[in-house]
C-alpha cells in the first residue's frame, strides 16, 4: 500500500513538472514572437544601378522561360544589374542560391516557384541585411515585400465552370481532381473546384480528390493517378481536372493510352502558353488551360521594387502600391478552341481583353523582346 502511494506521488509530480515545462515553452515562444523587432525596410539605392538576384527552379518550364525573358527585359530597361540562378530545382539548390545572393550582398531578390516554407529563415536573414525579397506566383512569408499572381481560388473556379458547362452537354459524368497541396498556388485552384463540385450539380460526381507527392514527381504522379482511376472505373470517367498544364499532359498521356479520345474524357489545366495550345491544337484529350499572364506578374513585382528600393516608398506609406494583403492579382484568361492563338502570335495578344492595348506603345509590354508562342 505504501509502496502504491509513493509511486502515486512521483507520477504527480512528474505530471506537474511536465505541465509546467509546457507552460514555460509556450511562454517563451510566445515572447519571443510578441518582442521580435519589425524587419528594416529594404534599402533604398541612390547613384548606382540596383543590383537584382533572380532565382527560379529551371528553364525548361514554359512559365519559367517567359519570366525570365521578361525580367531581363524589365532589368535591361530599367538599367539594373541581374544577377541570375536558373537551376534551382530542389531544396539544396534553392538555399544555396539564396544563400549566394545574400553574401553578395545584393540589393533585392526576386524568386518565382519552389516551396518557400523551406527556405523562410533565409528569407528573414536578407531582410535583416537590408535585403527586399519579393515572389512572383510562389507565396507568401514572413518577409515577403509582395506576391505577384492570380486569384488562384478564382482560377480554379473559372475553370470548373468552363469544365460543368462542357460535362452538362452530356447530361453529367465523372470528375477527377489532381491536388498537390505542398504548394499553395495548386492547392487553391483544387480546393476550389473540390468545394464547388461538392455542393453544386448533381448530375456531376467527383469520384476522387487525388494528391501528388510533390512538384518534382507531379509529371509521373498525375500520369499513374489517372492511369490507376481508369482502371478503376473501367474507362468510366468523363473530366479530370488538373491544377496546372504539365499535370493535365500526363493525364491526357494516360488517356490515350487507354485507347480514349477527347471525346470520352477531357482534361483541363491552368498555365498557357505554346505547348499547352499545342496540345489543344492536335486534338489531345487536354482541351482548354486558363492562360496566366507571367509578365504582368514580373512587370508588377518590378514595380514594387522600383518603389520601394528606388524611390524610397516604403509598404504602408501613402502612395504605396502595395497592398495589405502583399499580394497583386492579375487575370488569366480560359483558352480553348475558341480562342486559341496562332503560333507566331506575341503572348501578350492573349491578354487584349486584360491588360493588352496594341496601340499603346508606350507600354511596358512593348519593352525588349516579348514571347512569341510557338509551333510545335
Amino acid at each position: 500500500m505504501f509502496n502504491k502511494v509513493i509511486k502515486l506521488v512521483i507520477l504527480t509530480l512528474l505530471i506537474l513538472v511536465f505541465a509546467f515545462g509546457i507552460i514555460a515553452l509556450a511562454a517563451q515562444k510566445t515572447e519571443s514572437v510578441t518582442s521580435a523587432q519589425p524587419l528594416p525596410v529594404p534599402r533604398v539605392v541612390i547613384d548606382r544601378p540596383l543590383v537584382l538576384g533572380y532565382q527560379m527552379t529551371e528553364v525548361a518550364h514554359e512559365s519559367s522561360q517567359r519570366i525570365f525573358l521578361q525580367v531581363q527585359n524589365e532589368a535591361e530597361k530599367r538599367g539594373w544589374k541581374l544577377i541570375a540562378n536558373t537551376d534551382a530545382d530542389d531544396v539544396v539548390k534553392q538555399r544555396a542560391g539564396l544563400e549566394n545572393f545574400i553574401n553578395q550582398d545584393v540589393d533585392a531578390i526576386i524568386v518565382f516557384n519552389g516551396v518557400m516554407e523551406t527556405w523562410e529563415d533565409l528569407i528573414l536573414k536578407a531582410r535583416e541585411k537590408g535585403i527586399g525579397f519579393y515572389s512572383i506566383d510562389t507565396g507568401l512569408s514572413d518577409g515577403v515585400v509582395i506576391n505577384t499572381t492570380q486569384q488562384n481560388g478564382v482560377a480554379g473556379a473559372k475553370m470548373t465552370y468552363f469544365g460543368v458547362d462542357r460535362l452538362m452537354a452530356r447530361g453529367g459524368g465523372n470528375v477527377l481532381i489532381i491536388n498537390t497541396p505542398e504548394q499553395v498556388v495548386y492547392r487553391q485552384r483544387s480546393a476550389a473546384a473540390k468545394g464547388l463540385l461538392e455542393t453544386e450539380w448533381p448530375q456531376i460526381k467527383m469520384i476522387g480528390y487525388e494528391i501528388m507527392q510533390s512538384i518534382i514527381t507531379s509529371w509521373k504522379d498525375a500520369y499513374d493517378i489517372t492511369q490507376n482511376y481508369l482502371a478503376k472505373y473501367d474507362n468510366d470517367i468523363q473530366w479530370i481536372f488538373a491544377p496546372w498544364d504539365g499535370a493535365g499532359w500526363s493525364a491526357a498521356k494516360a488517356v490515350l493510352e487507354a485507347g480514349l479520345t477527347r471525346d470520352d474524357v477531357f482534361i483541363t489545366g491552368i498555365d498557357g502558353g505554346s505547348n499547352a495550345y499545342s496540345e489543344i491544337r492536335k486534338g489531345s484529350p487536354f482541351i482548354a488551360c486558363l492562360s496566366q499572364p507571367f509578365e504582368l506578374y514580373t512587370h508588377d513585382v518590378c514595380e514594387v521594387v522600383n518603389q520601394v528600393q528606388i524611390e524610397g516608398i516604403a509598404p504602408g506609406e501613402t502612395g504605396s502600391i502595395v497592398p495589405h494583403s502583399r499580394s497583386i492579382y492579375g487575370n488569366g484568361v480560359v483558352t480553348s478552341l475558341s480562342n486559341l492563338p496562332e503560333p507566331g502570335t506575341n503572348i501578350h495578344e492573349v491578354f487584349k481583353d486584360s491588360y493588352y492595348d496594341p496601340n499603346n506603345k508606350d507600354a511596358w509590354y512593348f519593352w525588349g523582346k516579348p514571347y512569341i508562342i510557338t509551333a510545335e
